[in-house]
């Protein structure tokens, strides 16, 4: 290259080089920051791996209501109901604070941090919810599969009565329990 293409090109790397650099550098981190979030929420794909608790639904095998709750691999049909207002700020079986806004649910027959899809038998809408309470085991007598925060409730339940009828499907795992 002649000594005058040489200055011409080196003036071109000096004004443009930091800014590609930092385009290259701003790629990655999104690149990087994506897979890592999708990762905590998702960490599993769905696979036949159960996510039913064995050992609870052997403890509560009795009190469950055949009737009115049907248990399939990873699928359960049932009653949905939600929590009580008074309940706000309390622990929860993991250790976190329930909170009315979060969507988050208590079901005793999905192991603790099951992401699980509730969808209203009625109307078909359905909203994504973290396992992460148990219930009162006498609620499985009632036919009751999964209590509902606040804020994943108004998306489901209509009625004046606050239950409804609902196919409970898991589609992950959450390793990680988010801090309050």
């Amino acid at each position: 290259m002649p000594w005058w293409k040489w200055n011409q090109y080196h003036s071109m790397q000096k004004k443009y080089g930091k800014h590609i650099i930092s385009i290259i550098g701003f790629c990655l981190f999104l690149t990087f920051s994506n897979s890592l979030g999708a990762q905590e929420i998702y960490p599993h794909s769905l696979t036949n791996e159960n996510y039913l608790d064995s050992v609870n639904m052997r403890k509560y095998r009795k009190k469950i209501d055949t009737r009115r709750i049907k248990i399939e691999l990873n699928r359960i049909t049932g009653i949905a109901s939600f929590y009580s207002f008074n309940l706000n700020g309390t622990l929860t079986s993991t250790g976190e604070h329930y909170y009315n806004k979060k969507y988050t649910a208590a079901c005793n027959l999905f192991k603790l941090n099951t992401l699980v899809r509730v969808t209203n038998m009625r109307n078909g809408k359905s909203v994504i919810v973290r396992i992460n309470d148990r219930m009162h085991p006498n609620m499985l007598k009632m036919g009751r599969v999964i209590d509902l925060s606040h804020s994943a409730s108004k998306k489901l339940i209509t009625s004046s009565k606050g239950i409804v009828k609902v196919v409970v499907d898991a589609i992950g795992y959450s390793e990680i329990t988010p801090k309050d």
